[in-house]
């Protein structure tokens, strides 16, 4: 003969009454749950068929599940563990889960992002090891019921989140969610119970935590828990009248129809989604084909601007050795000359020399600007591939304004370089990080205002990357400009317009690197560009200079000073 605990274990469900699966048939889970929430067997087919992926309650996407589940289980099992919880043996336990019930769908009520319904189920089924006690005829104080919830629970494949409510209530919430409760949940239902027990002599379910912790982590006073348990108690009780499925022989071919029903529902509103599904994926045809275009338009409009700014700075150099040249065919005219009628041919000579040699060096120098455009071209297209090693960052600062110091002064800018406080090194190609860098700074330069300044520092962005920010006093670029800071050959300067290469070059110089320029904007008449860089792993974390702080950098003949001056 099997113990009583045997018995409660192998219980094949518990069934729903009569009249609950009655109006799950008439009509949808939606429409009908408020007056079905009160019945345990309906909580458990809306736990089961819920699972665990739904943060809220989806009453439709249940509602098949739900109805599959109750005529499987009508058809093999019949009444069999039907309880009648108006019987006055059932009663205090059924009077108990629906107290915990009303009491935690309230609670969660004032907890944010706690489901009320859910914890409704919860509330309801926390009492789950005695309701089976009950369905197998047996007594709550035969068996550990606690254990028997968790074995039932694992039987009939209901969610962790309602497993760890009805066999580990004991539990505290931190060891309840290692086995896969809701900490939020649990908890809740966990001061339900405590609730309940508060009320009432009658049996009441063990709970493993703090009364004054699990207010603290709900964030809820004494007061006001008291409030609700006050509200709860005047919620209306459920009916007294419970039938056995088994007592309605036509009961599972209701179940049936109104599956065929819902399943043809389904089958309308599945139509519907894939005509939506259809749509959408026109839409985003449409959408595509459109990016497409557009992204066309902008490869035509930056090639034509790269065209533009390809084909100025090339044809001024152009110009310039077109006309010397001319010249100096005129020039050569003259050697044409009867040689008779040269009194002096080394003083001739002379001459000739004297007015050639300047047109030939302007050749020279121009055919040698348009080997510097199209090396800086190259190097932006087509970088060579870096030699990464461990970079100074304080010879970093020094050589890059070294670089631009000859400029600085013909402009009459002040050069502001703070460097690292410590000895502090990044990643990367020491040249292409150089030219990245100098790049910036004599962009600073050529927008600073005569006497002005322009100027480096060093920040942490984070632990793995180091900021260069390069700042000046000029006004910064123009709105419209923004989206073609880091086009080539696009310069902002109208007048003694520049090149166009140098912010184009530092970008792709630092991406070369794992690393990024990007325009911080303009901010109370500070103008910024920032160089990132990663930084190397043994990199000490306290080397970075605080501020805008100044100094001469490894004795350069650059005045610096702090850029707040």
């Amino acid at each position: 003969m099997k113990s009583p605990g045997e018995a409660a274990k192998e219980l094949p469900w518990l069934p729903s009454c009569a009249r609950s699966l009655v109006a799950l048939a008439r009509s949808p889970l939606a429409s009908s749950w408020s007056q079905l929430k009160c019945d345990p067997g309906i909580a458990l087919l809306v736990a089961r068929a819920w699972g665990v992926a739904p943060v809220s309650f989806q009453p439709r996407a249940c509602d098949a599940k739900v109805l599959r589940t109750a005529l499987n289980h009508l058809r093999r099992h019949g009444g069999s563990g039907f309880v009648d919880w108006a019987r006055p043996d059932c009663a205090v336990v059924y009077r108990t889960a629906l107290r915990q019930a009303h009491l935690a769908e309230a609670i969660a009520h004032r907890v944010p992002a706690c489901d009320p319904h859910r914890a409704w189920v919860g509330g309801l089924l926390a009492s789950l090891g005695w309701m089976a006690a009950l369905a197998a005829k047996c007594s709550c104080d035969e068996f550990d019921s606690p254990a028997v919830a968790r074995r039932l629970c694992r039987r009939w494949h209901l969610p962790s989140w309602l497993t760890t409510i009805a066999g580990h209530l004991g539990l505290t919430a931190e060891l309840a969610s290692r086995l896969g409760a809701d900490p939020l949940l649990f908890r809740v239902v966990q001061v339900a119970v405590l609730l309940r027990g508060r009320e009432t002599v009658e049996p009441h379910l063990p709970v493993g935590a703090d009364w004054g912790e699990l207010l603290a982590y709900l964030r809820l006073s004494s007061e006001q828990v008291e409030h609700i348990a006050r509200t709860a108690a005047s919620a209306p009780l459920a009916e007294s009248t419970w039938e056995s499925p088994a007592s309605q022989p036509l009961l599972a071919d209701m179940l049936e129809l109104a599956l065929r029903e819902r399943r043809r529902d389904d089958t309308g509103l599945v139509g519907r989604l894939h005509d939506d599904i259809d749509r959408l994926h026109e839409a985003l045809a449409a959408t595509h084909a459109d990016e497409n275009r557009r992204l066309q338009a902008l490869k035509l409009s930056a090639l034509a601007e790269f065209a533009a700014g390809a084909g100025h700075e090339i044809n001024n150099p152009l110009a310039v050795i077109s006309g010397q040249a001319q010249f100096l065919l005129r020039r050569l005219e003259l050697v044409d000359g009867p040689a008779e009628e040269i009194d002096n041919p080394a003083e001739y000579l002379a001459n000739l020399r004297q007015q050639l040699a300047p047109s030939l060096q302007k050749i020279v120098g121009q055919t040698q600007r348009i080997h510097s455009i199209l090396t800086d071209l190259m190097q932006f297209a087509r970088p060579a591939s870096p030699r990464t090693q461990a970079v100074d960052v304080a010879a970093l600062i020094h050589e890059a304004a070294a670089e631009v110091d000859a400029l600085a002064q013909e402009r009459g800018i002040r050069l502001v370089c703070a460097g690292p406080e410590l000895p502090l090194t990044v990643q990367g190609d020491p040249g292409q990080l150089r030219t990245s860098l100098a790049a910036l700074l004599r962009n600073a330069v050529e927008a600073a205002p005569t006497g002005g300044w322009a100027g480096v520092r060093v920040e942490q962005a984070d632990h793995h990357r180091l900021v260069f920010a390069v700042e000046d006093s000029g006004p910064g670029p123009g709105p419209l400009a923004y989206e073609h800071l880091f086009d080539p050959f696009f310069s902002g300067r109208t007048a003694g317009r520049g090149r166009g290469m140098g912010l184009p070059t530092a970008w792709r110089l630092a991406r070369q690197q794992d690393g990024d320029v990007r325009f911080d904007g303009t901010h109370d008449g500070i103008t910024r560009f920032s160089l990132v860089i990663p930084i190397l792993a043994d990199t000490p974390k306290c080397a970075y200079a605080n501020g805008q702080s100044g100094g001469a950098q490894n004795g350069s003949s650059t005045a610096h000073e702090p850029a707040g001056e």
